[in-house]
């Protein structure tokens, strides 16, 4: 096998079970555990320093068996997308079920058929149908759909005789198929890692890879990408991309092509920009001073070429990051964002009911409310809006969770959640710099409501008389109501605030400061899915009483000795 050719595919047009298969599969590539790749790459890879191509085959290859890789409970990445998905489509929901059930094949091309190898029966093929140049046999993974075809899920893989013959090595008795085809994939992929033949050819790909499609593009503009050009690059950007991006220059370089390698450069820098900029703005990813690190692992485990070490640096001291932090100078916002500030800490130092928490609330979007209605548009433009980032001290969701998203919308911030290197659950809040600072507070103030409410749960008679054994499932029923409870507030909060705005003078602004969130947001290149709250069984009981207790709000109650001070 030529280690620098991908076998292509030939698509039928019009085909939306395989355009489901196809965005299934890049979706499920984010429930791969992170190091997985790599860790399979550098397995396969031969000991000492490698060509650039071969570390190429080994990632690609690496990306393709981590699809079929089971967790310790069984689950492949397409059944962890499963569980978190909802089709939109019947075409979707059959590709998924399809997925689900992939098992790599061992395929011979015979007389323009496909026969299973290791069976020696007919394979029959709809849509996609694998295309291989240089061998009559590949590996490829297939989805049973119940018509009883078989649809492609993946990149067939050529093999010369040799890799058959790993692949043979892992055949039951009587031709009755493939042992465990996970491993034989893996057996055949590490040896075909070791023992292919490099050679010069390229290994940029623009009619499948973005990331080749973009610098193509650049390649051939002869200048500077312009602003909206360097917005292509944000949406795909992640630390594995800017790597390869770097990879990239070194190979177009070693191929003599210097414009393609000056726009893998640019792109590359509107990588590290990215992932900086989103690190400033309170995400766990990225930073550069994260990347340098990660970068030497790399080099030092072969997986990057060591000349990327300079073209990193010299990108850093060309990156410049705008503050994401700061009202842009504006004396009026600092003063109000002093004073949310002040309210937080003596709040957080106080504690507080979930009551007192609601008024609270109340009582900072009066504060938000009624700045903004004294601000131009001049003035919002000129803020610039931040990110801060808030790391729980869980790794699995809790209830607390379901409101976190309620807390943006109310204050008018984007938010997203992250899991950090350490499995602790992480989230953002992105907008103006007084907004994103209430809703820190309104976080703070929730979840010390939590805290007193359900210390007050655990304290009356119901949860005294439960058998311990429910006492577990007591608590997290009632708080499971509490959510509900204050999330209902806050909406009914929210909708009245809305409604006032509408009908003031600051109802122009609504619609700008939104646009100036999302503008700032797309510089980012993070592209937002709304998730849905976590299924629970919940006893009625408990549900109801957290519930009530989301619900016993009294608007004009205010925090007791705190809103005469602060008005």
């Amino acid at each position: 096998m030529n280690a620098s050719d991908k076998q292509p595919t030939a698509k039928t047009p019009a085909d939306p079970v395989q355009d489901s298969i196809e965005a299934l599969r890049a979706r499920a590539r984010s429930f791969v555990p992170v190091g997985k790749v790599d860790q399979l790459a550098r397995q396969w890879l031969p000991p000492g320093r490698t060509e650039a191509a071969r570390q190429d085959l080994a990632l690609r290859l690496a990306n393709e068996l981590a699809l079929s890789i089971t967790s310790l409970l069984g689950a492949t990445p397409f059944d962890r997308l499963a569980r978190a998905t909802t089709p939109d489509s019947p075409q979707q929901a059959q590709a998924l079920a399809a997925l689900r059930q992939a098992r790599f094949h061992l395929l011979q091309r015979k007389s323009g058929h496909w026969i299973d190898a290791a069976t020696g029966q007919a394979v029959p093929i709809a849509g996609v149908t694998p295309m291989i140049t240089d061998s009559e046999h590949c590996l490829v993974r297939l989805a049973p759909f119940p018509d009883g075809a078989f649809r492609v899920a993946g990149e067939a893989v050529g093999l010369d005789d040799a890799a058959r013959a790993v692949a043979l090595g892992f055949m039951r008795p009587d031709r009755r198929g493939l042992t465990n085809p996970t491993r034989c994939a893996e057996a055949v992929f590490r040896h075909i890692v070791r023992h292919a033949r490099i050679e010069p050819p390229s290994p940029f790909h623009p009619e499948t890879n973005p990331l080749d499609r973009i610098a193509a593009a650049w390649a051939d503009l002869g200048r500077e990408p312009l602003a909206e050009e360097r917005m292509l690059v944000r949406p795909i950007t992640s630390q594995g991309e800017m790597f390869a991006a770097m990879r990239a220059v070194s190979f177009a370089r070693d191929l003599g092509q210097p414009r393609l390698a000056a726009a893998y450069t640019s792109i590359a820098r509107v990588m590290m920009e990215s992932l900086a900029l989103r690190a400033t703005n309170g995400s766990t990813s990225g930073g550069i001073d994260a990347m340098s690190a990660d970068l030497d692992i790399a080099i030092a485990r072969g997986l990057v070429p060591p000349e990327t070490r300079a073209l990193f640096d010299s990108l850093r001291l060309r990156v410049e990051i705008r503050p994401a932090a700061g009202a842009g100078g504006n004396p009026d916002v600092d003063k109000l964002i002093q004073r949310i500030q002040g309210l937080r800490a003596k709040t957080v130092e106080r504690g507080c009911t979930e009551q007192e928490a609601l008024a609270a609330a109340e009582k900072v979007a009066e504060l938000l409310d009624r700045h903004g209605l004294s601000m131009s548009e001049l003035d919002m433009r000129r803020q610039a809006c931040e990110g801060v980032g808030i790391t729980t001290d869980r790794k699995r969701r809790a209830p607390i969770d379901d409101c976190v998203g309620m807390i943006g919308v109310f204050f008018d911030c984007r938010l997203w959640g992250e899991t950090r290197s350490d499995g602790m659950l992480h989230y953002v809040f992105f907008g103006m710099p007084a907004d994103v600072q209430a809703a820190l507070y309104l976080y703070d103030l929730v979840a010390l409501a939590f805290t007193s409410e359900t210390a007050a749960f655990q304290n009356g008679a119901a949860y005294r008389k439960t058998d311990s054994s429910q006492r577990r499932t007591m608590t997290t029923s009632f708080q499971v109501g509490l959510a509900r409870g204050i999330n209902a507030k806050l909406s009914a909060l929210r909708d009245a605030r809305t409604g006032a705005i509408r009908q003031g003078p600051g109802r122009d602004l609504v619609p700008i400061k939104a646009s100036i969130v999302d503008e700032e947001l797309a510089r980012l290149g993070l592209t937002l899915r709304k998730k849905s709250a976590a299924r629970r069984m919940v006893r009625s009981d408990a549900f109801e009483a957290g519930k009530e207790a989301g619900e016993r709000f009294e608007y004009r109650q205010g925090i007791a000795g705190g809103r005469s001070n602060d008005r």
